[in-house]
């Protein structure tokens, strides 16, 4: 029993020695890193900062690789979710094009770290605060206007921003538009302009996309069961044509009853069609996950950026901020409140440039689409990139082309 023990206690001595070298090599490795990431090209600039916005100190970074290009805010999405713990990855491939701000919005990210509080989060302050960050990075970098671009809540903030102060906003940028109350009212009237009759199955599919189907139910639309039955018929359509060439994913359909769905729906104290409507809802997940539409499904799938790397080289947070980190600064009713008062439903007339761009299995990709075709603007461009909600900054050699773009365009 000594012998054995005393061959455990040397096991257990070396494999600590091993765990220690190897944390101890990769907190060298990371030290490198951040110091490589930190630096500040030539001509170009990296500074990070805490300044005082309506009572809180909140984070920015400014980051550019030349220090007269012109200014971008980029506004994370949420309300309250943060990504600067991976995001300056993707940011800095627009460095060349833009002098790029970052900001941690109240509350979030290394602003709540730094500075927590508890002061209520109204959509007021909310304004006051983009007001005086937009207000402080004029003056930082003697500018008269910056260029917004936002990412999902982003694009509602920035879009607020650039019709109070159309002075201050010479480009507006939008990646995986959250448009809301205009998509939701624009899918629920789809849903009841082709199960009443008006368009047929083809002029849906080719006006609103199949995500009309395959993400949406028609509940809130319509009570009427004949209506539901006609709704999931388009469901089963649906799947067909984008099956109709993998004969693995197509073989799933011949058991796949989407009218279990309606009948479950009405009669939900039966246990047999409580049976069917989960054995549909099985079928449908593992066509979903080839073919469906989703916000957040698949979040990373053709990601051309390691977010394990952003993370683990990120020059901004020590180790102390990631053992304090939290994703989401905002409660649900604080989110839902300032979601809503920042709606983008009746916001159409634009000042300057408004360009989108879209994750094409986004879920409101297609109701996005005809939104923008309702924008008036001096120019405006809707783009689309492989991928659901986050794919427009996950594609960061995509963005950075259209960004390039876009900067194109303002020289000219």
């Amino acid at each position: 029993m000594k012998r054995f023990l005393k061959a455990l206690l040397k096991v257990l001595k070396w494999a600590g020695i091993l765990l220690l070298s190897l944390i101890i090599i990769l907190l060298i490795v990371r030290f490198i890193g951040k110091l490589h990431y930190n630096k500040t090209p030539d001509g170009g600039i990296n500074e990070t900062m805490y300044i005082d916005v309506n009572g809180q100190e909140q984070w920015l970074n400014i980051y550019g690789e030349d220090i007269n290009n012109p200014v971008l805010l980029y506004l994370h999405g949420g309300p309250g979710c943060s990504t600067s713990f991976a995001d300056w990855k993707v940011l800095r491939k627009l460095a060349g094009d833009y002098t790029v701000v970052n900001w941690d919005q109240r509350n979030s990210g290394l602003t709540r770290i730094h500075d927590p509080q508890d002061t209520e989060i109204t959509p007021e302050l909310m304004r006051q605060d983009i007001d005086a960050v937009t207000e402080f990075i004029l003056d930082y970098m003697h500018r008269d206007s910056l260029t917004i671009m936002g990412m999902s809540w982003g694009t509602k903030y920035g879009a607020d921003l650039a019709v109070r102060h159309p002075e201050k906003v010479d480009c507006l940028i939008c990646l995986s538009l959250a448009t809301d109350e205009y998509a939701d009212n624009y899918i629920d009237q789809a849903i009841l302009d082709y199960t009443e009759g008006r368009i047929d199955f083809r002029t849906a599919i080719d006006t609103y996309g199949y995500e009309l189907f395959l993400f949406y139910d028609p509940y809130k639309a319509t009570q009427d069961i004949a209506l539901h039955k006609k709704f999931y018929e388009g469901n089963k359509l649906a799947w067909l044509e984008l099956t109709e060439n993998d004969e693995e994913y197509r073989a799933l359909l011949d058991n796949y009853d989407p009218l279990a769905y309606v009948e479950y729906y009405h009669d939900q104290s039966n246990k047999e069609l409580e049976k069917k409507a989960i054995a549909a809802g099985r079928i449908e997940e593992k066509l979903g996950k080839q073919y469906g539409y989703d916000l957040f499904g698949g979040s990373f799938d053709g990601a051309d950026i390691s977010p394990a790397a952003a993370i683990f080289f990120n020059p901004y947070y020590s180790i102390s901020d990631w053992a304090r980190f939290r994703y989401s600064g905002y409660d649900d009713e604080t989110g839902d409140r300032i979601l809503s008062d920042f709606s983008m439903s009746e916001i159409t007339e634009f000042e300057m440039p408004f360009y989108v761009l879209q994750g094409e299995k986004d879920s409101h990709c297609g109701a996005d689409r005809k939104y923008v075709e309702q924008v008036n603007a001096p120019d405006k461009a809707f783009r689309t990139v492989k991928g659901g909600h986050v794919a427009t900054m996950t594609r960061s050699e995509e963005l950075a082309a259209f960004i390039h773009e876009i900067r194109e365009k303002q020289v000219r």
